[in-house]
């Protein structure tokens, strides 16, 4: 017999090969869909280093910020400020911010050494005219001066800030920030109302100003008015539109983009409950949910009763979880209140006891889902997203 040659019962021993790596066979896509419905960022972290094209996906944005839009965001605290007409330095009293008191980790160590008072940052504690103007994504929005010279965005917790002027030729207006996560960029809005409806937007990743045309009529300042105007702005298409209210002025409100709920969504709030609006066939405006917070929740009665907690402000609206503010007519006391509009579950995030009214207008600080990270894990999920 030829050495080559075996017997017919003999076994041939095949090499092995490698098991396909995990996911190997699903697409993109549907790999990305798994990956959005993960509990939690540290999930996401995780399977972000099972490979290299787990990473690449992980870390795309459009999975990012799909991931982060269908989750609560963990709450910081809340900073409430006040109506005073004192000028806004360091330590003014005017402004509070009240830590939620949360289980996790990460939370806590934000509310704990972030500097909510702006006063670690160099240029900041610099000038004692600093107030703030607006919260999203981890940011603070802030200017300086009763006329906003000038403007600021700072990370309260990396205490970093990017500084820019007004647009040119702009009188004292409105500003607003919508931050992204995926990038941490951000852009800020300003509405300049003193001589006629001109929108600009300062976007972070150009640094300059945009002037848009708003093609809307000049309603002037009449008082009072019967109706309220809500301006909207997709920051995609940097189209704006405007919106009637469905509801009385001075109710307090919120706008949010809602898929589960057909798109654009208001809530507001009517004594003490909670309403959901939307979009009917014909253009107009519906109660899709009202949710009445005293007879839902007997416990509130009682509060409503010994303390004289007779009026609910709406703060902000994330993942379809209200966050509220339900405050006293007569005390200077109030309570934070998070309602999660699917499931009807009201949580008690905390109690503001203080001997001062802060009845302007309060942000609730929320961590970036960055920040969420170990920092094993973000030095790892960075070095996977690098490789080729």
């Amino acid at each position: 017999m030829e050495p080559s040659q075996r017997s017919e019962g003999a076994s041939i021993k095949k090499p092995r090969t490698p098991p396909a790596p995990p996911g190997a066979y699903t697409g993109a896509e549907l790999l990305g869909e798994i990956l959005r419905r993960l509990p939690d960022m540290a999930s996401l972290a995780s399977a972000a280093l099972v490979c290299k094209r787990w990473g690449r996906i992980a870390s795309d944005p459009a999975v990012f910020r799909r991931f982060s839009s269908l989750r609560r965001p963990p709450l910081v605290g809340v900073i409430l400020t006040d109506l005073g007409r004192e000028r806004f330095p360091l330590h003014n009293p005017a402004l509070r911010f009240i830590a939620a008191h949360s289980r996790h980790p990460e939370q806590d160590l934000a509310a704990a050494f972030g500097d909510f008072y702006f006063q670690r940052h160099p240029e900041i504690k610099a000038a004692d005219e600093w107030r703030l103007r607006g919260c999203d994504g981890g940011l603070l929005l802030l200017s300086c001066g009763r006329y906003a010279s000038k403007l600021a965005v700072y990370d309260p917790l990396e205490c970093t800030a990017i500084f820019f002027q007004p647009p040119e030729r702009w009188h004292t207006g409105r500003y607003a920030i919508v931050a992204d996560e995926a990038d941490a960029s951000f852009q800020v809005i300003g509405i300049d109302l003193w001589v006629e409806e001109t929108f600009a937007v300062f976007s972070s990743r150009t640094g300059k100003w945009v002037v848009l045309d708003s093609s809307f009529p000049y309603w002037g300042f009449a008082w009072p008015r019967s109706d309220e105007k809500i301006y909207v702005l997709d920051t995609k298409t940097m189209v704006w539109s405007v919106i009637t209210a469905p509801f009385p002025v001075g109710e307090s409100y919120c706008v949010a983009d809602m898929a589960e709920h057909g798109g654009l969504c208001i809530v507001s709030s009517r004594e003490q409950s909670v309403l959901l609006w939307v979009r009917d066939i014909n253009g107009g405006w519906v109660v899709k949910k009202e949710v009445s917070l005293l007879n839902q929740f007997g416990y509130l009665k009682r509060i409503r009763r010994d303390e004289w907690m007779k009026r609910l402000r709406i703060l902000a609206m994330k993942a379809g979880y209200v966050y509220m503010e339900f405050w006293s007519i007569r005390k200077s006391e109030s309570y934070i209140l998070v309602l999660n509009l699917n499931t009807v579950k009201l949580q008690q995030f905390f109690r503001n006891i203080t001997a001062k009214r802060y009845r302007g207008a309060a942000f609730p600080f929320f961590l970036r889902f960055h920040h969420c990270l170990p920092h094993m894990m973000i030095r790892k999920f960075k070095m996977l997203d690098s490789m080729e």
